[in-house]
């Protein structure tokens, strides 16, 4: 699988649930994501500062994830990682702001609700199975 199997993917969606487990309890969010082609191996999300996800996300920062497509999106096109490693991005917000405009519908009304409480966080990518849709070819994308 090769990056052009990734993109087409990523242009699908905006939003992943992402799981995590901490004391053999599992949960699951879903949070929009944004993607930098200049650093093809890294998807990035938000969190509100004071969330309890935080402390989870410390505890255990070993995640899994599977894209969600968005609505009307034929085909079921997918992504899905196990043992991804999350961690805090130096980016912060205000680096990331333009992409998430122009990638999450309303998300302005986001960022004029909670912008400032917001911290960036990163997913960084070694294998992801990528599935572009029924009829097409599938495999596991190697970072």
């Amino acid at each position: 699988m090769d990056i052009a199997g990734f993109k087409q993917v990523k242009a699908t969606t905006n939003k992943i649930a992402l799981s995590t487990a901490v004391n053999d309890e599992a949960d699951v969010k879903i949070v929009n994501i944004v993607w930098r082609e200049e650093q093809p191996n890294t998807l990035y999300f938000s969190s509100v500062k004071d969330s309890p996800a935080l402390a989870v996300y410390n505890q255990n920062p070993d995640v899994a994830f599977i894209t969600v497509p968005n609505d009307g999106t034929a085909g079921n096109p997918y992504m899905r990682a196990q043992h991804v490693q999350l961690k805090r991005s130096a980016l912060t917000m205000q680096d990331l702001l333009p992409l998430y405009l122009d990638t999450v519908p309303n998300y302005q009304k986001v960022w004029d609700m909670i912008g400032s409480k917001l911290v960036v966080f990163e997913l960084k990518l070694k294998d992801v199975f990528v599935d572009p849709g029924l009829g097409q070819g599938k495999g596991t994308l190697h970072f």
